[in-house]
């Protein structure tokens, strides 16, 4: 008796979450065809502003090139940042006459350049000093916390003894930080018990006999 043929699994093919866990989503045809023809109006209908920020946002173009991140950030940081000093030089095309030879006359003033090259470069000084500033930050406040709970770790030693210690966590980041402990170190730190745990054992004797004089 013949078999009918197996259906291939065509939600399995079809499913959009599997394809974007192989990879990036793909943009449809439709899209860069609408983009392309918003583009195409944009030069028809403001060739000017579009020559003045094509030309004024090279930086950005730059920052891409040489940005091998796979999210982009310094790319992002610079463009927005490029994006503000060439829109002070589109609002000078934008107050006088808008014409072609404007844009040029202002592609022209090496203020001009000196402002969308400038906002660029504070694109870039943000991208290198901002996460700089965030891990010291971060830092800084992991050392504070890290020095209040020895302090209470103290405290607690000096009401309960080291026993309340056990093997603590800040201990053993203690000793990765301090390195490997010499024979000298070790010794006293047996002294040091050996102390503690004397003056408990003549705490307990004192309580001790004052429980028998009652």
């Amino acid at each position: 008796m013949a078999q009918a043929p197996k259906k291939k699994n065509a939600g399995a093919q079809n499913d959009p979450a599997q394809g974007q866990a192989n990879g990036k989503p793909k943009r449809s045809a439709g899209f860069f065809t609408f983009v392309m023809i918003c583009s195409i109006l944009m030069t028809v209908l403001f060739k000017e502003t579009v020559l003045l920020l094509t030309i004024g946002m090279i930086p950005t173009g730059v920052a891409y090139l040489i940005d091998t991140h796979p999210r982009r950030h310094a790319t992002k940081t610079v463009a927005w940042a490029n994006l503000a000093g060439a829109l002070i030089v589109a609002l000078e095309l934008w107050k006088g006459e808008i014409s072609l030879s404007s844009a040029i006359d202002l592609l022209q003033n090496p203020i001009n350049w000196l402002i969308m090259l400038g906002s660029a470069t504070i694109g870039w000084i943000i991208h290198w000093i901002v996460p700089l500033m965030v891990l010291r930050y971060l830092s800084l406040s992991m050392e504070m916390r890290r020095r209040t709970m020895r302090e209470k770790q103290k405290e607690m030693e000096k009401e309960w003894g080291t026993q309340v210690r056990g093997k603590a966590p800040l201990d053993e980041l203690a000793e990765l930080e301090a390195g490997p402990i010499t024979d000298d170190e070790t010794a006293e730190t047996e002294e040091e018990e050996a102390m503690e745990r004397a003056r408990e054992e003549a705490m307990d004797d004192e309580t001790y006999e004052e429980f028998k004089k009652q």
